[in-house]
């Protein structure tokens, strides 16, 4: 295990589905603005891949996760991920399985059940994960995952991005959050 990575301990994370018109208190302005653009392509039916245009929102690009859901079993597949999550996770897990990582801030059951949960009830979701180094928050990682549907109104994929709020005097790329299982 990655020096690093034996210091952090997970604190709390949470994880609820945004239900209704509100939009939650975001604490990122990344997360907030992907919201508001997923809403803006929903137009009475769920967002399909196709309807997302990256050049609308190249500047979040770095912090975007593309994920593919199989029905059965469920499982979760990381199609994209951004830079910016490579470099705070450490790794890039591109073509990987949900179940084939171990996260250090929130358990993988946790995430497959925000997945799953996300794609059942056809709401986005978000989450919100604390890393703790030596009795010190140092990170911060808020996350929204959104339902996008297929010709059949299916959820098949999902919009993701997460944001990290590094604490002062600490470099959140020396952070090593996910590793093969």
């Amino acid at each position: 295990m990655d020096a690093a990575a034996s210091f952090i301990k997970p604190d709390r994370s949470s994880f609820d589905l945004i239900r209704g018109q509100h939009a939650p208190d975001f604490r990122s302005a990344r997360v907030a603005a992907l919201y508001r653009y997923w809403r803006s392509r929903r137009l009475g039916a769920l967002p399909m891949r196709a309807d997302i245009e990256p050049a609308d929102i190249k500047s979040l690009l770095p912090f975007v996760i593309i994920v593919d859901l199989q029905a059965d079993p469920f499982r979760v597949f990381y199609r994209l991920v951004g830079t910016a999550v490579v470099h705070a996770s450490g790794m890039d897990f591109t073509g990987t399985y949900l179940d084939e990582l171990a996260f250090d801030i929130c358990a993988t059951p946790d995430l497959i059940r925000a997945y799953r949960a996300v794609s059942e009830s056809r709401w986005p979701g978000l989450g919100m994960a604390f890393a703790q180094i030596t009795h010190q928050t140092a990170l911060d990682v808020e996350y929204l995952i959104c339902p996008l549907g297929d010709a059949e109104g299916a959820v098949r994929q999902c919009l993701v991005i997460e944001d990290y709020v590094a604490k002062e005097g600490f470099e959140s790329g020396k952070l090593r959050l996910a590793r093969p299982v």
